[in-house]
């Protein structure tokens, strides 16, 4: 039972919307869910007990780009940490010196984070791109919205040391989440379904069919190498006939051939241009797709003078500016987030996808009152505000400037926002704040029975009353659903 929480804390952080609620619960009541997953879910003499189908959400991509997926409850996120754990055995090391992937798997006991895996698989492209004259690199197009329940079904259950009860449990668990579609059901941004999406995809690595020299993935990138332009050319048209057995295939817009490392595609911008001279350390790496390079932290060895921290600050203001360069800048200023302040409106309302990062680096603001001001004004704009963006707002305030200045307004007005946005609204609801109105708004998502994001989050921002008062709150609640009742069992424990 240590194990799978460690898994599941580890990752949380790196998740697309990490609520607190499941973290909180698999702490405190992780047997219990345990057992009403394996006791009754997946007991067929159970029947109305089953995974419940799961909320739609949507994250930032760039350059307005929207990534679909879905927000896992409590019992449904737990499943997927402690299957893929309890058979992390299957997911395997590169299958040979030239046919190369890298991360999403266990190693001495742990995950191996994604930011060390893809260090790797950079250094890695760097020498084949000196080792080989030619190269070919392309991605899947949406590979997981795409990939077919009963392909990824079928390969589980037919790994060695999968037992038939998990290869049947996984089955159920993909059809109930996603209302019995077959397609759309892999939920993004979680560990344990990166690691199933992709070892599902070492049927490409093991082919005999394939002749180039080497091969080199990191999850649906690939980048193949090869002294002879012809060779990559089969082996490009193959792939795709070996994606076509799947209903997979590649994404068109971002096939490119004879990339060099240290090089892109089209011409550097002149942000990129001056980034390279302002910061020497700087290394642009060019992959099929960059969904995954976001996660990397960008690690710089000397500190930067006051003269580069204008520049790039100045760089900020640039109209001109690209999402890709703005993240790269906030990057190197991370350590310089009070210089950070005046220009945040405007990277707030640019640069929606940076928000995430924008969360990382105000950690380190030091006038924090500015800060919330800042947030304040901004969500009493005229903007349009996505789900995504507004969560990790509220994060910020819970994690970052809690308690500080008007606060307790921002999260006011974030609620207010968000009457159409679930996950979001929970985000606010889950925190344990009394004042301003949230223990009322709590009581009477609770007391209305309503088994969902609303109530499930707002039973566990009641967890900073009395025991007596909480209690009595959940009692209404407890009694309208399992889920319910297993969570307020769950919350009575803090």
């Amino acid at each position: 039972m240590t194990d799978i929480l460690n898994f599941i804390q580890s990752d949380f952080s790196s998740t697309l919307y990490p609520l607190k609620t499941n973290r909180i619960l698999a702490q405190v009541h992780g047997k219990e869910i345990s057992d009403y997953i394996y006791q009754k879910i997946l007991n067929g003499d159970h029947e109305g007990d089953s995974f419940l189908s799961q909320h739609r959400v949507y994250a930032t991509k760039p350059k307005g780009h929207l990534r679909r997926t879905a927000k896992l409850d409590p019992v449904a996120e737990y499943f997927i940490y402690d299957i893929c754990y309890r058979n992390r055995s299957i997911f395997r090391p590169q299958v040979s010196e030239n046919r190369c992937s890298f991360g999403y798997r266990f190693e001495n006991g742990s995950q191996i984070p994604v930011h060390v895996a893809f260090n790797a698989y950079k250094k890695e492209l760097k020498r084949c791109s000196e080792t080989f004259k030619h190269n070919i690199q392309f991605d899947i197009a949406s590979y997981f919205n795409s990939i077919y329940h009963h392909d990824i079904c079928h390969w589980f259950s037919s790994k060695d040391g999968v037992s038939d009860i998990d290869g049947q449990a996984l089955g159920q668990f993909f059809r109930e989440i996603n209302s019995g579609r077959s397609v759309d059901f892999l939920p993004h941004g979680i560990y344990p379904c990166k690691m199933l999406g992709n070892e599902f995809l070492k049927f490409i690595d093991m082919s005999g069919m394939l002749k180039s020299k080497m091969i080199i993935r990191f999850m649906d990138d690939f980048t193949l190498f090869d002294d002879d332009p012809n060779v990559l050319k089969h082996d490009f048209i193959r792939i795709q006939q070996l994606f076509g057995q799947f209903a997979l295939n590649v994404n068109p817009s971002k096939t490119y051939y004879d990339n060099i490392v240290g090089d892109i595609q089209e011409q550097l911008s002149d942000i990129k241009e001056s980034l390279k001279e302002i910061v020497t350390d700087y290394e642009e790496v060019a992959t099929a797709s960059g969904v995954e390079v976001v996660e990397t932290e960008v690690e710089i060895e000397n500190p930067l003078s006051v003269d580069q921290v204008n520049i790039l600050v100045g760089l900020l203001r640039n109209e001109a500016l690209e999402e890709s360069d703005a993240d790269l800048i906030l990057g190197f200023l991370g350590i310089h987030s009070d210089s950070l302040l005046e220009l945040l409106p405007i990277l707030l309302e640019r640069f929606p996808n940076l928000i995430k990062h924008i969360y990382s680096v105000c950690a380190e603001v030091k006038d924090k009152e500015s800060l919330t001001d800042i947030i304040l004004s901004y969500l009493n704009s005229d903007a349009h505000f996505l789900e995504y963006q507004l969560f990790w707002l509220a994060a910020l305030i819970e994690d970052h400037l809690f308690g500080v200045g008007r606060y307790g307004e921002v999260l006011v007005k974030i609620h207010e926002i968000t009457v159409d946005m679930k996950i979001a609204r929970a985000k606010v609801l889950e925190i344990p704040e009394q004042g301003f109105g949230f223990k009322e708004l709590r009581d009477e998502c609770l007391k209305t029975g309503q088994s969902d994001w609303l109530s499930w989050s707002s039973a566990i921002g009641t967890q900073s009353l009395k025991p007596a008062e909480r209690n009595y709150m959940l009692n209404y609640f407890s009694s309208s659903s399992p889920m319910n009742y297993l969570i307020a069992s769950g919350v009575r424990k803090l």
